[in-house]
């Protein structure tokens, strides 16, 4: 006669003996993800990234962004709410600026600026800013260029991808000169004066590394 606590007990052990075969030490661990963080501070306002502009906030607050790994277009500005007395404040507002930078799968990247803590000195500040990209694992940083639109922004990310293979093989290189002429000509002629200001501004910063 068969003991029904006995089959529970077997019935128990082969269930369990089913789920370490599903979930034991053979099975693939989950994927994990491969995206790159930036950290932003409260002074610093993202406006847009990669083109695609950012949802905007009454005055600041500091956020960690999640980017893929890849090359990206970020434009900000700097941002800081002042309490100049007890019913009255002020938002010193830099204008838009750009950083161009490939971020690397599980990278972390920190946007950082210093203004001074006076209300006068931070709108002599906000005329040129001083906003730069720090990779905390290389130690590597970068200044962000002053623009005047998402669009110049946009031009800039053109220009950059239209000279991407410049440290190709030299057989490679010299295939793609005449079309990256060509694709530079072509923006030059489709850009705004305040356009062909960022791209000016961009090719001196780049010519100063």
């Amino acid at each position: 006669m068969s003991n029904p606590l006995l089959n529970i007990l077997i019935l128990t052990s082969q269930l369990l003996g089913v789920a370490n075969f599903v979930y034991g030490a053979d099975t693939p661990p989950l994927s994990v993800s491969s995206k790159a963080t930036l950290d932003v501070p409260d002074m610093i306002q993202v406006l847009s990234i990669d083109g695609q502009e950012q949802s905007s906030f009454f005055g600041t607050r500091a956020m960690k962004l999640s980017l893929d790994a890849g090359e990206h277009v970020i434009s900000v500005r700097y941002n800081q709410l002042f309490q100049l007395g007890s019913d009255d404040h002020d938002i010193v507002k830099s204008k838009p600026m750009v950083l161009r930078f490939t971020a690397q799968a599980n990278g972390q990247y920190q946007l950082i600026t210093t203004p001074p803590k006076r209300y006068d000195a931070a709108k002599e500040f906000a005329k040129q800013p001083d906003i730069k990209l720090i990779d905390k694992v290389s130690g590597t940083s970068q200044h962000a260029i002053l623009i005047k639109s998402y669009a110049e922004a946009s031009l800039v990310d053109s220009i950059g991808k239209a000279f991407q293979g410049e440290n190709d093989s030299p057989t490679t290189s010299a295939s793609n000169s005449s079309a990256n002429l060509q694709l530079l000509q072509d923006i030059w002629q489709r850009a705004s004066a305040a356009e062909r200001q960022a791209f000016a501004a961009w090719l001196a910063a780049q010519a100063s590394k």
